[in-house]
């Protein structure tokens, strides 16, 4: 256990902590941060995700076909609110606008008039425009109207789906799983497709983060032994013998407990815009977001995104300790790190975050992956990290025999 100790400070030395938190936050502001500030990116998400959190905590979450009927209701509402809303814009009055139809007839002829003159835009009428979307309902509306649409037309695309798919010799298995999800109890989820899209950056995001965090934090141990000269004197005693195994071990939990971390503070932020309102919906729905294959809701859907990161995590953190045993200064450590966290961190795992567990192909869609095959990667990288541990501490074993 002292030896344990003593390993752990080694790995957690407060310039390499200082350099992960700085790295950490500069990374943070240039690319996750804008998917939590942006959560709901541009008016028509952020009504789509107000109206559908009010839909989610009336209806539950899927949208039954008594409960879609209540919506023509609420958009008549919306179309009074709108009338009494676009009466106080006195521009809006002038231009005889006076509902929501005429706005949409107003608009038509104004885009089509547009482009007979060859896309030249009237600044005027797009402040008119901009007017009257930033002062009424209108995105509530257009969400309105969307989900209605998508819903009444959701059985139709389903079996045109499914027939594009036969047509096109896809694998069977997927052509039998979309004609699943028709007739699904999820098939009319309301989980909003800016939650989703949401979720698959800054999921992405977090696994870069992951990687390069473990990368930074792993790769000096071994090398700061090398260069120390510290082996002849651990290997002076019986205990001292056992110090790779100590030191694989030691990198393993430190991997965990980092990635633990890096998941809890991202986890902050992104639960605060709300998305677990909507953990009880299932990942497909009336807002399509790919296919998935599995009838996952939401909130398990994060649960098994965590699994994955801390899959790709703990296999990095075996590959950098690994390859750190065999680099004899920090510049050999730095050409070997450098790729390993591209590889790793910046291309696998940024595919695996990449709307995982949906249909997915390669190169231009001519090769179709199985189902599942982001868990059998993962889980090839961690036995692959794992793996090269126990053959560097059987090797080391065979040589103290010798």
């Amino acid at each position: 256990m002292e030896l344990l100790k003593w390993e752990l400070r080694k790995t957690w030395r407060p310039g390499i902590l200082a350099a992960i938190l700085l790295l950490g936050a500069v990374y943070y502001w240039m690319f996750p941060q804008f998917y939590i500030e942006y959560f709901c990116n541009g008016p028509y998400a952020e009504a789509q995700f107000t109206l559908v959190s009010d839909w989610v905590a009336q209806y539950g979450p899927t949208l039954e076909q008594a409960e879609r009927a209540e919506l023509d209701g609420q958009l008549a509402e919306e179309l009074d609110v709108f009338a009494q809303q676009i009466a106080a814009i006195p521009e809006a009055v002038t231009a005889g606008l006076t509902d929501y139809e005429a706005v949409l007839s107003f608009r038509e002829n104004y885009l089509d008039g547009t482009r007979e003159n060859g896309g030249e835009a009237d600044m005027d009428v797009e402040a008119l425009l901009y007017r009257v979307y930033g002062g009424t309902s209108w995105y509530t509306i257009a969400v309105l109207e969307q989900a209605m649409e998508a819903y009444d037309t959701q059985a139709e695309r389903r079996t045109q789906a499914v027939s594009n798919r036969r047509e096109a010799g896809q694998p069977e298995a997927m052509v039998r799983r979309e004609a699943e999800l028709a007739s699904s109890e999820m098939a009319h989820s309301l989980l909003p497709s800016s939650v989703k899209h949401s979720t698959q950056e800054y999921g992405k995001d977090l696994a870069v983060r992951c990687v390069l965090s473990i990368v930074l934090l792993l790769s000096p141990t071994l090398v700061r032994d090398r260069l120390r000269n510290t082996r002849p004197l651990q290997w002076a005693s019986r205990r001292g013998r056992t110090i790779l195994s100590t030191q694989m071990g030691t990198a393993l939990l430190s991997a965990l407990v980092l990635t633990a971390v890096n998941v809890s503070v991202y986890a902050v932020p992104f639960l605060a815009q709300g998305p677990l309102r909507f953990a009880a919906c299932g990942l497909d729905g009336i807002w399509e977001w790919g296919t998935p294959w599995f009838d996952w809701s939401y909130g398990t859907y994060l649960l098994v995104l965590v699994g994955l990161l801390l899959a790709l995590s703990l296999g990095a953190a075996g590959l950098t300790v690994f390859l750190s045993q065999y680099s004899g200064s920090y510049i050999a450590m730095l050409l070997k790190a450098v790729p390993l966290f591209v590889a790793v961190g910046a291309v696998l795992g940024t595919w695996l975050l990449d709307m995982p567990f949906t249909f997915r192909n390669l190169g231009n869609g001519a090769v179709w992956l199985p189902r599942g095959i982001e868990a059998v990667t993962a889980g090839v990288l961690l036995a692959l990290g794992l793996s090269l541990c126990i053959l560097s501490c059987r090797q080391q074993k065979r040589r103290e025999l010798l």
